[in-house]
């Protein structure tokens, strides 16, 4: 097997072909993140990607873009952005880690939303985690019976009489599927920013970084069958009360960054911000809503399956991610542990 490095911009005709071959041979790669058109926006505001192609026999059989963070380490690509990560692959591909590594000029290649069935990844994992979804197939009656065999029967209901509350209380409601306001999207940005930092400190909020806010805007931006930018909005009479940016990819859309008007927290506008995206997206053709990795009480509610990911590292040699693990497992159990308890009892207290 053979291996070169590339730039997004040496991505020419046959190449973009191959990519395209390669996504259609499992449907993981039917997210946005798969699709070149994230890694060449990601490589517009980052000059750190690269892309590595294998070839056997004259035929390329793995294409995986990533960023080339040191010679010592490599992350996939959109770093802390991907939701899905790691190369695409021939079906049958035997991919050889250590040789993959060196053909990327690196020694430790760390991952957190890994595919469990993608290559020899798992093998590597300190830990699992799910990616839930909403299965669309068949239109949003369908997946709401879904639902209800599966989850809350009460749930869409709840849904209902909270949309009826809201319309008397504060006004019509509103919904697009798909804004072009930058009004909106600069409240949405405001709005998750205000929540990152109330919620994690301001040092997490991702969207103060130069890059990250030139990526947002592209993919907004880009309207493509293939890959375009989604902006939903709730209103509630003239007050925009909830809103979504994701991506979608053919018919596959990700729930990405949600945020929902504090003021109305009792109405639960981002479960009705949810159940509305799920009901016009099934009448465009979307038949998969992802909503990434995490547990949190709305994705368990509205779920009807999950995918399923990874987290780990591999290196080269093995005992750089192998140190990693160990490292890994004892802040766990030390977390777990009655002094773990007792220190992040004090760490709040001195908030």
């Amino acid at each position: 097997m053979k291996f070169r490095l590339i730039s997004a911009k040496e991505l020419d005709a046959p190449l973009m072909a191959r990519w395209a071959e390669l996504r259609s041979q499992s449907l993981i790669y039917d997210s946005p993140y798969y699709s070149p058109a994230f890694t060449t926006i990601i490589a517009n505001a980052r000059d750190d990607v690269r892309i590595l192609v294998a070839e056997d026999a004259g035929r390329i059989v793995a294409i995986w873009p990533f960023h080339s963070l040191s010679s010592f380490r490599a992350v996939s690509i959109g770093d802390f952005l991907a939701d899905y990560q790691g190369p695409m692959c021939e079906a049958s591909l035997d991919l050889h880690i250590a040789d993959a590594l060196r053909a990327m000029q690196c020694r430790y290649f760390s991952f957190n939303h890994m595919p469990s069935g993608l290559g020899k990844f798992s093998q590597y994992a300190w830990t699992h985690s799910q990616s839930h979804i909403l299965d669309l197939t068949g239109g949003f009656d369908v997946y709401a019976q879904r639902l209800t065999e599966m989850r809350d029967a009460s749930l869409l209901k709840k849904v209902a009489t909270n949309e009826r509350k809201l319309s008397k209380k504060f006004g019509e409601l509103r919904f697009d599927l798909q804004s072009s306001s930058d009004t909106d999207f600069a409240a949405l940005i405001a709005g998750k920013r205000d929540q990152f930092q109330r919620t994690v400190g301001a040092e997490h909020d991702i969207f103060r970084l130069d890059w990250v806010r030139q990526v947002m805007d592209e993919i907004r931006a880009a309207n493509a069958p293939d890959f375009a930018g989604m902006l939903s909005t709730l209103y509630a009479g003239d007050t925009l009360i909830a809103a979504h940016f994701g991506m979608r990819s053919g018919k596959v859309m990700h729930y990405w960054f949600p945020w929902y008007h504090t003021d109305f927290a009792e109405h639960s506008p981002g479960l009705i911000l949810l159940a509305q995206c799920a009901r016009h997206a099934a009448q465009t053709g979307i038949t998969m809503i992802d909503l990434g990795r995490g547990d949190q009480p709305y994705k368990l509610r509205f779920a009807t399956g999950a995918n399923q990911l990874c987290e780990g590292a591999v290196s080269s040699p093995a005992i750089l991610s192998r140190v990693q693990a160990g490292l890994y497992h004892g802040k766990q159990k030390l977390k777990a542990s009655s002094l773990g308890q007792h220190l992040r009892k004090l760490r709040q207290a001195g908030k």
